[in-house]
């Protein structure tokens, strides 16, 4: 198990072309990351090179400067919505982006890409939310499989501020359920274990990470209070780090240990950020050392 972090910590510095892609790729290099995630959660926005004729070419020189910094793009993150809303459906336009996202995820070297379960808000939710997903995600996997990458399903959390007061596969019994269902007919999936969304849910993960075990294919790492999605750094929260990682290694986790600690970019001034990435560095390092 390695430590890796999101690409996108320092990537709202942007001004419009994501050229801090390559500012961040040398930025975690020199703080001695040699692991990365990349996010294209925001692939829609306007400023995206995934709205470019050329993204295949961005994506290359992306991993062109990765691979000369000694850089290994270990996993990233499809753009997101939700696919089970009755009044908005299917989204053509960002069904393009996820496409392009998942031959990127191929470009950079990655394997597993991340994605988030739909919540039909509309009827009953574990069935039909259930029967949703499986359609959707099987056009995916599908073609993932075309170009060597997995996607894992990330466990959700109860968002009610977010309009979201229940989400389908906040529960590890529902998310393992479509898993293991999809596992039917396809290798290419798994799980993405959020710690910050389990927070949320349960006051001990250790049971979750048990009944799951080996499905879980990748991680997110980062920590709250138990209200709100806070993604802040391990320790600054209530996860119980102590228990959490020997029962990670148990239950035979192979993949990295991949920070995911994006909104701290708005609380930290630009002259600590450095001090701040060196310290969170020494964390996981005592962290994968449990």
């Amino acid at each position: 198990m390695k430590l890796s972090t999101t690409i996108n910590f320092f990537l709202y510095e942007d001004k419009g072309d994501y050229s801090s892609y390559f500012k961040d790729l040398k930025r975690y290099a020199d703080l001695g990351f040699c692991c990365l995630d990349a996010i294209f959660c925001s692939a829609a926005a306007p400023f995206s090179p995934l709205r470019k004729e050329n993204w295949k070419e961005w994506a290359k020189a992306i991993r062109e400067e990765a691979d000369r910094l000694g850089i290994t793009f270990v996993q990233t993150h499809l753009p997101y919505y939700n696919f089970c809303d009755p009044k908005t459906g299917i989204q053509d336009e960002t069904e393009e982006w996820i496409r392009r996202s998942i031959v990127c995820t191929q470009i950079l070297g990655a394997y597993w890409t991340v994605s988030h379960p739909a919540t039909d808000f509309a009827s009953s939710l574990i069935e039909t939310s259930k029967e949703k997903n499986l359609l959707y995600f099987r056009r995916h996997l599908d073609f993932a499989k075309e170009h060597q990458v997995g996607i894992c399903m990330e466990n959700m959390a109860d968002f009610p501020e977010q309009g979201y007061p229940r989400s389908y596969c906040a529960s590890v019994e529902e998310l393992r359920d479509l898993v293991l269902t999809l596992r039917q007919d396809y290798e290419n999936v798994g799980i993405c274990w959020d710690f910050g969304h389990a927070n949320l849910v349960y006051q001990d993960q250790v049971p979750c990470l048990e009944y799951l075990r080996d499905l879980i294919k990748v991680t997110h790492v980062h920590d709250n209070y138990g209200k709100e999605d806070e993604h802040k750094a391990p320790y600054l929260g209530t996860v119980n780090w102590e228990a959490i990682l020997p029962v990670l290694k148990s239950c035979g986790y192979q993949g990295n240990f991949s920070y995911e600690v994006k909104r701290m970019r708005a609380e930290v001034p630009d002259q600590l950020q450095n001090s701040l990435w060196r310290h969170l560095r020494v964390v996981g390092e005592y962290l994968l050392s449990l």
